[in-house]
């Protein structure tokens, strides 16, 4: 079988049967595309049966030095032959998976950028002294997001029945189910003003 012929029915089961999104289809779309052409530039067998796993290092080591490729985009199109593989598998276009042994290169964690405390400082007077209809609100968000420690996900999701104003706590549903309850005297009258607004 011809790779493009499988890589066109792939694309097929990822977007009828997975119903991925158009963004994932086209990124696959991408990927593959890539590969078949690094096939063709150097002459090797566009048959989905030749294909082995020294040719994707290949593949990968030609996406890396010559194309000057990220590790993280590299790490994509690994990934998205790995899952084309085990389709053709699936499918019974391949005997063999020629990904077997192919493992992504290490990508660098981006650490995060943490703002200064002068420059919460003065991020936190300008809130205060905002005067737009909805400072308060973003007064009382920002405060809690800068004193708690919550996730922004956490604070997004938050719900009024999570709020405790007596007890002066919020309760947050973390990750892996954990429960956190943050005791926050300061909050507590930022809320109260938003809800007597409001």
């Amino acid at each position: 079988m011809k790779l493009y012929h499988a890589m066109d029915e792939y694309l097929m089961y990822v977007e009828v049967e997975k119903n991925c999104s158009p963004h994932t289809i086209q990124a696959y779309t991408f990927d593959l595309r890539c590969f078949e052409s690094f096939l063709k530039k150097y002459g090797r067998s566009c048959e989905l049966s030749d294909v082995t796993s020294s040719t994707v290092r290949r593949f990968i080591q030609d996406q890396v030095l010559n194309q000057k490729m990220k590790p993280r985009s590299v790490q994509r199109r690994i990934s998205c032959l790995k899952s084309f593989t085990s389709f053709c598998i699936k499918e019974r276009y391949l005997s063999v998976d020629f990904m077997a042994g192919i493992v992504a290169p290490k990508t660098d964690k981006k650490l995060p950028k943490y703002m200064k405390l002068a420059e919460l400082q003065q991020f936190l007077r300008y809130l205060e002294n905002d005067r737009h209809p909805f400072a308060l609100r973003n007064e009382a968000l920002f405060k809690l997001l800068a004193t708690s420690g919550m996730r922004r996900s956490e604070i997004v999701e938050l719900t009024w029945g999570q709020i405790d104003l007596n007890e002066k706590t919020v309760l947050i549903y973390g990750k892996r189910f954990f429960i956190y309850n943050y005791y926050l005297s300061i909050l507590v009258f930022l809320f109260r003003l938003v809800i007597s607004q409001h």
